[in-house]
């Protein structure tokens, strides 16, 4: 059967369950399990005998809302393609800000250490060392799980990344730039989430306490009374971005939001002097 038309199917049944994006799903579903190229499957060549059964079983765990990227085990992310696992936060595109925001940092001060704090599967840290060949990354997160991929995926992209186990930066003495994707989601909400998220990421690099930002909090307190970095970067949620300027100015810092691609304010950044 032609790759097309096996990915239509899959589509009609991923679009009957209500599940979006389903043609680009379907298709990187049907490529996955057949192993053609993007090329491959746009000229339409045949899916090999036998991987109809691996298709269909991904498209069974995928009806039940299990993410895409946690059945392929890949990723992309500014560019660079990255294994993800159920023990990982999936990397969205939003986040790539704290990427370029980390880069550019470092165009203007090389010699400085980058954190990147709550690194799960590695991404923001193995895509700044990316970008800023010598540059000095650090990549830091209290779960054993999201280290093991993390450690994975810096073998992979062979990048000049430290790891370190650490609540937050606790384990780290100093840094010059922070860079943070931790967990904002208000505990009550989690629950309201798309099941893709609830049912499947790690709840721990989702819940961020009463208002999202307990964690944010912390590592903004450390920041401003211990490391004192030259530029600290937060991802935040919907309407975060102005209580987490208001506490970095308190706790002396120049603050700044800046928006995604989409005009959302999706980073604040703190300047100490």
């Amino acid at each position: 059967m032609k790759a097309r038309a096996v990915a239509a199917r899959v589509r009609a049944e991923l679009e009957a369950a209500g599940i979006p994006d389903a043609a680009l799903e379907a298709e990187v579903l049907t490529r996955h399990a057949s192993g053609l190229s993007r090329g491959a499957f746009f000229a339409d060549e045949p899916v090999p005998e036998g991987s109809c059964a691996e298709l269909d079983a991904l498209v069974a765990r995928r009806l039940r809302r299990e993410p895409a990227p946690y059945l392929t085990g890949i990723r992309e992310f500014h560019g660079l393609e990255f294994l993800v696992g159920p023990g990982t936060l999936i990397p969205r595109p939003e986040t790539e800000l704290l990427v370029e925001i980390g880069v550019a940092e470092l165009a203007r001060c090389p010699d400085a250490t980058v954190l990147d704090v709550g690194t799960g599967c590695g991404a923001i840290a193995i895509a700044v060392a990316s970008g800023s060949p010598g540059a000095n990354v650090i990549a830091a997160d209290v779960s054993v799980d999201a280290l093991r991929i993390a450690a994975l995926n810096i073998e992979r992209h062979d990048a000049a990344v430290s790891l370190v186990q650490s609540d937050l930066a606790s384990s780290v003495t100093a840094a010059d730039i922070v860079l943070a994707n931790l967990p904002y989601v208000p505990e009550g909400d989690i629950e309201g989430l798309q099941p893709e998220v609830r049912q499947w990421e790690p709840r721990v690099a989702l819940d961020g306490g009463a208002d999202g930002l307990d964690l944010v909090r912390a590592l903004l307190a450390d920041c401003g009374s211990r490391l004192r970095p030259r530029l600290a970067a937060f991802e935040v949620g919907m309407g975060q971005a102005g209580r987490v300027a208001e506490e970095a100015e308190r706790l002396g810092a120049s603050a700044s939001i800046e928006h995604d691609l989409a005009g959302w304010e999706r980073v604040v950044t703190a300047r100490w002097e």
